[in-house]
């Protein structure tokens, strides 16, 4: 019994240990809350992103289609861990963008080159 209760204990340690970047993205049905709470990233298609407040108001709204129209792959959605910045990873490789609200509020995207803690994500 002994054996068996360290062999759990040790396997729960092992799977605690992996890589944790798929529990990080956004997936349709799956939104993903920022690092301050306040706000949601909702993946609401394959090409499709919605960030709402902790309450469900809309605060922005974007479609990849155009991005994603040649391949199956869905864009990647993954907040920053530190702040309230989203990355949209558009499959290929052929663009990555930044999304947070400027100093008014507004939500807003940019194209931008990914930070090492997103690449890391694979």
């Amino acid at each position: 019994m002994r054996v068996l209760a360290a062999l759990v204990a040790l396997l729960l340690v092992l799977t605690g240990c992996g890589d944790d970047s798929e529990d990080r993205f956004a997936r349709p049905g799956t939104p993903k809350t920022s690092p301050s709470g306040k706000f949601v990233a909702h993946a609401e298609s394959a090409s499709e992103l919605r960030i709402t407040d902790r309450n469900g108001g809309e605060l922005f709204r974007k479609s990849y289609e155009y991005a994603t129209s040649y391949r199956s792959d869905a864009i990647g959605v993954v907040w920053l861990s530190t702040k309230d910045q989203l990355w949209v990873l558009v499959p290929g490789g052929r663009m990555s963008e930044r999304v947070e609200a400027g100093q008014d509020g507004v939500w807003t995207a940019v194209e931008a080159e990914l930070p090492g803690e997103i690449t890391r994500l694979g």
